[in-house]
């Protein structure tokens, strides 16, 4: 771009919702399209929520398909459907059925977790235990509201539980409402003689804020797809250098400690960025990444508490599955990615 020109684009920021839209939403890999097609490949990877493990045999139903899908040794089982909007259900012994919606607009992976029973009584007939989960993640919801259509209605517990006695009928419609996530009904098939447990994935609210006015007046941001991603809602969480300095106490790391699926670890003097299950999130700084083994394209041992907050021009947060190709590590975990880019290298220094 010549003469640092400026363009003006309008981004309205949106937090992740439970529909997984590639690029826009979460949780498929994201994937810069190259031609149209009429179906998308799709691999769902089944974990348990508590250990991150794979989860064999799990068997996976998509509404309005006859096919029914098992996973395999890794956890994960591919199909092709259209693009489009998709409820599923997941089974698997011992652990609580869940149920969760996701669209599909770019083939990619999804994940998604599941809980263990533990100790439930499931010989107890016509209780009916629902509990509530952030999609994705598997986080715990305390305090959301389940009701049933005959008028029941519970708060969940510290672990998400909510519990109806005396449910009859063959099928109960389930409510879930919480602050900050999408209210949620489910018709619910109730087993006849025992207890019914179901778990439902709610996705975050996609809170519309005022609109962010981006200035695209660096090259090197934009030859980086920096201005790219954003004007197609690709991260899932933006901090502008006023943010991150503003949150960045005492130190940068710190800035992400309010960033949803986000924890700050620490090993020794050196900063981890975590998600909640203690996947380690890989730090990119002017894309390169940062406390890396030596390497051709690696900052060696530099950590991200070593970057001055005022020295960031933006942050881009991506969560697990979501990464853009370029940045996914192929020899890790997928387990998300925050970009940083310098003032100086935007041209703002």
């Amino acid at each position: 771009m010549g003469g640092r020109t400026a363009r003006w684009m309008s981004v309205r920021v949106f937090a992740a919702c439970l529909w997984v839209i590639v690029g826009e939403l979460a949780t498929l890999q994201a994937q810069e399209p190259t031609r149209d097609t009429e179906s998308l490949r799709v691999t769902l990877h089944v974990r348990d929520a508590d250990t991150n493990e794979p989860l064999l045999g799990a068997l996976v139903e998509l509404a309005g398909r006859s096919r029914r899908y098992v996973t395999g040794v890794g956890g994960h089982v591919s199909f092709e459907i259209p693009p489009g909007r998709y409820t599923f259900t997941a089974h698997k012994g011992g652990y609580a059925t869940l149920r969760g919606d996701f669209r599909v607009v770019y083939q990619g992976n999804l994940t998604v977790m599941m809980h263990d029973l533990g100790d439930v009584d499931a010989s107890i007939p016509g209780r009916l235990l629902v509990r509530v989960a952030e999609f994705g993640s598997g986080r715990l919801i305390e305090g959301a509201a389940v009701s049933l259509s005959g008028g029941q209605a519970r708060l969940t517990d510290g672990q998400g539980w909510v519990e109806f006695g005396d449910v009859g009928g063959p099928v109960a419609e389930v409510t879930v409402r919480t602050f900050g996530y999408e209210t949620r009904t489910e018709p619910i098939s109730l087993h006849e003689g025992r207890t019914t447990v179901v778990e439902v994935a709610m996705a975050i609210d996609a809170v519309v804020l005022a609109p962010l006015e981006v200035e695209v007046e660096s090259g090197f941001l934009e030859r980086q797809g920096v201005y790219w991603r954003i004007d197609r809602g690709w991260p899932d969480k933006l901090l502008t250098r006023e943010e991150l300095i503003e949150q960045a106490v005492p130190r940068l790391a710190d800035a992400f400690r309010s960033v949803s699926g986000v924890r700050v670890d620490y090993w020794g003097p050196f900063a981890l960025l975590k998600t909640h299950t203690g996947c380690p999130i890989p730090v990119f700084f002017d894309g390169r990444q940062l406390g890396a083994e030596a390497g051709l394209n690696y900052v060696v041992g530099l950590n991200i508490d070593d970057i001055p907050a005022e020295e960031v021009e933006l942050a881009e947060f991506y969560e697990p599955g979501r990464v853009p190709a370029r940045f996914v590590l192929p020899s890790t975990d997928n387990c998300g990615a925050v970009l940083l880019w310098s003032r100086e290298r935007a041209g703002k220094g």
